[in-house]
């Protein structure tokens, strides 16, 4: 499978990313490769995007095995950065519901200081009345 394949493959299925795939395949065909890759990897602006480039640019010099090996190790590292991110948000999420039920606690306990208080100040006032 030829790196020239891919490409159109990508362009195809890809959605937001369709134009890039595309100039990128078009810079490729144009004996280009570097400059290909440099371009991929500029327009997509992000960590993954760099790795993916990086990936693609290695395709046509490494045997298949060697890809599918890449590509893993690459899915691999997409799906533990997510999961961490997933933990984060659900532990931040605990963190503010766990918040929220101790200042509720924290506030019914004072409101029930303050009653007590209040009506024992009240009663102390009556007695003097």
């Amino acid at each position: 499978m030829s790196l020239d394949y891919i490409l159109e493959e990508l362009a195809k299925d890809s959605g937001t990313l369709k134009p890039v795939f595309q100039k990128t395949l078009s810079i490729y065909r144009g004996g280009r490769y570097d400059e290909a890759f440099k371009y991929f990897a500029d327009s997509v602006r992000s960590r993954y995007g760099k790795n993916l480039a990086m990936i693609l640019s290695k395709m046509d010099k490494i045997n298949p095995y060697e890809i599918v090996t890449q590509i893993d190790v690459y899915i691999g590292i997409i799906r533990e950065v997510r999961t961490t991110e997933a933990m984060r948000q659900a532990e931040r999420r605990s963190l503010v519901i766990t918040a929220f039920a101790t200042a509720s606690v924290f506030t019914l306990m004072i409101n029930f200081c303050v009653v007590v208080v209040f009506l024992d100040t009240l009663n102390n006032l009556q007695f003097y009345l």
